[in-house]
């Protein structure tokens, strides 16, 4: 009897905020220009995360920004790049600053350059928001870090100063004081990387990952 294997690998991927961000941005686009559009967001697998049609949109565009968006998160390319496989602009591509596709968003109704500058100012404001949540855990981890080699360093005197005093030395000087240690083991504690959040706090993250399993 042959036995089933299975391995999974987790992927980047456009989160419901993230999704959010991106339409609501592409529909003040639109209102700016004037031209009510059915808006779109997919995220890597091409799965709809959300979707609008704006009054005055197309009553069909609906459905052709949604085929915008999953083509261009399969193709991982804009519609208006992908050569013989469509013939609509609109859909735009959504990429990690790693260049992981995230997801993708489809606009439809005016011309196929507007459908696409409202795509794109759909695109830019979530890309935003996901390279300073980035910069923002680098810069949490570099400060915790720091932290820790701080409390490495007191440890390591701590340790000295105790051999001084056991070889008969003066280290008067140099003496490190319990309290402040436990005042920065406190510090270094409440500030791991690993710290659930409080009873009913979300945070809200613009890309999160999925599952891919093969069996």
């Amino acid at each position: 009897m042959s036995s089933l294997t299975s391995a999974t690998t987790s992927l980047p991927t456009l989160t419901q905020s993230g999704a959010r961000v991106a339409l609501q941005a592409a529909e003040q686009h639109a209102l700016e220009l004037g031209v009510p559009m059915s808006i779109a967001v997919v995220d890597a697998h091409a799965h709809l995360l959300t979707s609008t049609r704006m009054d005055g949109a197309k009553i069909t565009s609906i459905n052709t920004a949604v085929v915008m968006a999953f083509t261009a998160a399969g193709n991982r390319i804009g519609n208006t790049d992908s050569g013989r496989f469509t013939t609509l602009g609109g859909g735009v591509p959504i990429f990690s600053a790693a260049g992981d596709i995230l997801g993708a968003i489809g606009c439809s109704t005016g011309t196929s350059m507007q459908d696409e500058a409202v795509a794109n100012a759909g695109r830019d404001a979530v890309v935003v928001l996901i390279r300073r949540e980035r910069e923002s855990e680098e810069r949490r981890l570099s400060e915790e870090r720091q932290r820790l080699l701080t409390l490495e360093d007191l440890e390591g005197m701590e340790r000295w100063c105790k051999r001084m005093r056991f070889d008969g030395e003066d280290s008067g000087s140099v003496s490190i004081s319990g309290s402040a240690l436990g005042k920065t083991e406190s510090t270094v504690g409440g500030l791991a990387p690993d710290t659930p959040p409080g009873e009913g706090e979300i945070y809200t993250s613009f890309v999160g990952e999925v599952a891919v399993g093969r069996y």
